[in-house]
């Protein structure tokens, strides 16, 4: 089984393109972010924990992109029992950039929602470009984005704000991949896959070239077929020892 943990859009459904490949080779569980309320990253952790459970599964690999990488990353510190393999795409465990990340969160608080729209929309725009996506998913990925609601947007962008988990990752366990994107013009991917991957046991890095935060949504990565490598070689590696 695989769960996805969506960005800081939170709808679950900006991974529209690369589902039917996933779903071929996995059980998908994707699921929209609470809205509302002062939720916490316990709170969300215990929400993926709920949907694993309610399927009727023990363990899962676990999947976050930007955003969900860190939910994903807190859901392996608090249920390390559920965890079967971890895969982190675009994301961090401490937003290092905090000028941005505090002028982010205040605009989207302070601003008519609408008005912020337009400027996220502005800004994936232009990353979708960077990443090719095509121009009927530009325009899926946009009608998706107005369904996102202020309070739960803004109350994300609080959570990465406060966030900090480096002095934590040593404590994960479970095979661990991240994918990093190499013109990624939000976060510098590479840079922090690195990071992270140099302080989890045995976690591995894969980059995609050419391909910026917007990765999924592009054709220069098929998830399905960088998670069917790595489980080739981290099987291959059990079966070595």
């Amino acid at each position: 089984m695989l769960v996805n943990i969506p960005g800081l859009d939170g709808t679950g459904e900006l991974i529209f393109k690369q589902i039917p490949a996933l779903q071929d080779r996995y059980r998908v569980a994707t699921f929209r972010l609470r809205e509302s309320g002062r939720f916490s990253y316990d709170d969300l952790a215990a929400d993926v924990a709920a949907i694993i459970k309610d399927i009727g599964e023990r363990r899962a690999t676990i999947l976050g992109e930007s955003f969900g990488g860190t939910v994903a990353l807190w859901f392996a510190l608090l249920y390390p029992e559920m965890l079967d393999r971890l895969v982190i795409i675009n994301s961090f465990a401490r937003f290092r950039n905090r000028l941005k990340i505090t002028f982010g969160r205040r605009l989207a608080s302070r601003i008519p929602f609408r008005a912020a729209w337009y400027i996220r929309a502005l800004g994936t725009a232009i990353a979708q470009r960077a990443d090719g996506v095509l121009a009927e998913d530009r325009k899926r990925c946009f009608s998706i984005m107005r369904t996102v609601a202020r309070d739960g947007y803004v109350r994300r962008l609080q959570l990465i704000e406060d966030l900090d988990l480096r002095d934590r990752l040593p404590e994960i366990k479970a095979p661990t991949l991240f994918i990093a994107a190499d013109r990624d013009l939000l976060i510098p991917s590479v840079r922090e896959a690195r990071f992270m991957a140099s302080r989890i046991p045995g976690a591995r890095i894969e980059v995609i070239r050419g391909a910026g935060h917007a990765c999924l949504m592009g054709s220069r990565v098929s998830l399905a077929d960088v998670l069917s490598k790595w489980t080739r070689e981290i099987s291959g590696q059990v079966r070595s020892v």
